[in-house]
């Protein structure tokens, strides 16, 4: 009986799904060398090991980051493991205030264990250099075998490359920004071996690199030949262990010469430019969950990814960093802010009574123009929800108005109106924080309403 194997289509295919499944690897370690090309701190970079603080809430201005959020501030580091374990040192903070540490592995997983002010991880200790009351969590690499301080909570990663964002909640924009700047000056990222130093370990400088492209990671890697993608695989793998291990996966990528390297089995250029090709489709028309009422609502398999490396490059292209479902959840949904002649449309969202965002931090919702930027407005509203609480209609409910121009009835609560574009499509953001994920009820959230 004839064979139906076919080692060239078996080639292609093999090269294909190790295309998507290094997509997020890729992915992150482009926004890693982006982020950390630079010598000193700065505003948006900061050498390996060390912390870039954001230390003002966005405003339409800033072009930087897509679909910010007014809600927190953020200190984001990314870390190397090799040499020993780093210690994060996060401030005790006032009461009801909510802060998260999200670490991520290298494949843009995040770790079960990232702390947070509902999970901890234990008790505080004195911070030998401030003398302020912290929590010390000491995150060691894959390969770390050693003893810990008492005083230190253990955080095991699964490779030495870690991406660590941090959120620290404001309670307005005004002046809360600064007892928020003042908890960021007191978080420090130390070697283990510096940890009870009385704050004298200076971090080292880092290196600027000319030649690292400056463009989005996202057009980065679509720039990426196939045979420039896998070389980068190739360099990665040796020090990356796979998370979480997958003995299939391994035995592909021995065989096609990637890890172990062997020029000898890899495939050439053109099989490599159609595994990304391919691979490129893929992802990008992987079906996530039907919408919900018109929203955009990823509820599972997000934040960790086991082997489902197809939603681990889905998620990886469309929203790269993206937390646990337990941390925080992120419906969206929109719609054009005209109709065809030209006039606003003014839109509405309606809780019903008790059926407010179920969630044990805060919530909130965010609007943005056609290129994910904050609408720009003369009453400078960027979020509903979060600051201030919006006013409930007289049967309970929470009705939003959602539009271009104020609500024309004095009567309305000005905290229940988001501004919208004046002209282009918008979308908006509902941000779950600590979310109760068992309270969300299956046809949630309620759907955006024309009010015309």
């Amino acid at each position: 009986m004839a064979s139906t194997h076919h080692p060239k289509h078996h080639a292609q295919a093999a090269a294909t799904d190790v295309y998507v499944f290094g997509y997020a690897q890729i992915m992150m370690e482009l926004t890693r060398r982006l982020q950390t090309n630079t010598v000193k701190v700065n505003a948006t970079q900061a050498p390996t090991n060390q912390f870039c603080q954001y230390d003002a809430p966005p405003t339409p201005d800033m072009k930087n980051v897509v679909r910010p959020n007014v809600d927190t501030l953020y200190s984001q580091a990314w870390l190397d493991l090799a040499a020993e374990p780093m210690v994060l040192a996060v401030p005790v903070m006032d009461e009801g205030r909510y802060w998260l540490m999200q670490l991520m592995d290298a494949w843009s997983n995040t770790s079960f264990k990232s702390p947070s002010s509902t999970r901890p991880l234990g008790a505080p200790t004195t911070d030998p250099s401030s003398g302020a009351q912290v929590y010390a969590y000491a995150l060691t690499g894959p390969g770390w075998k050693g003893e810990l301080p008492d005083d230190v909570h253990h955080v095991p990663m699964g490779t030495d490359t870690v991406w660590l964002m941090g959120r620290i909640e404001m309670f307005n924009t005004g002046d809360d920004v600064e007892n928020v700047t003042a908890y960021q000056s007191l978080m420090r990222l130390l070697p283990l071996s510096a940890w009870p130093d009385q704050g004298t370990y200076v971090p080292p400088d880092g290196t600027y690199d000319p030649t690292v492209s400056t463009a989005p990671p996202s057009e980065q890697i679509n720039a990426l030949s196939g045979p420039d993608f896998f070389a980068q695989m190739i360099e990665l793998l040796p020090t990356t262990p796979l998370n979480p291990p997958d003995p299939a996966m391994s035995a592909t990528l021995a065989e096609l010469g990637v890890y172990p390297y062997d020029p000898a089995k890899l495939p050439g250029a053109q099989v490599l430019d159609q595994a990304k090709e391919e691979g490129l489709k893929l992802i990008a028309n992987h079906k996530g969950p039907a919408p919900i009422n018109g929203w955009t609502f990823v509820k599972t398999d997000i934040g960790y990814y086991g082997t489902d490396y197809l939603q681990r490059a889905y998620v990886a292209m469309f929203g790269l960093a993206a937390n646990l479902p337990e941390d925080a959840l992120y419906p969206s949904t929109g719609g054009p802010s005209t109709d065809s002649a030209g006039k606003p449309i003014p839109y509405t969202l309606t809780f019903p009574a008790g059926q407010l965002p179920p969630v044990d931090a805060f919530w909130s919702l965010t609007a943005y123009d056609a290129d994910s930027f904050l609408v720009a407005n003369p009453a400078e509203i960027y979020s509903v929800g979060h600051f201030t609480a919006p006013a409930p209609d007289s049967d309970g409910a929470v009705t939003l108005y959602i539009s271009a121009v104020a609500p024309e009835d004095d009567s309305l609560d000005k905290t229940n109106w988001l501004p919208i574009p004046t002209s282009g499509k918008f979308t908006i953001t509902l941000r779950l924080y600590a979310p109760q994920t068992d309270a969300i009820p299956a046809d949630w959230p309620p759907a955006l309403t024309r009010a015309e």
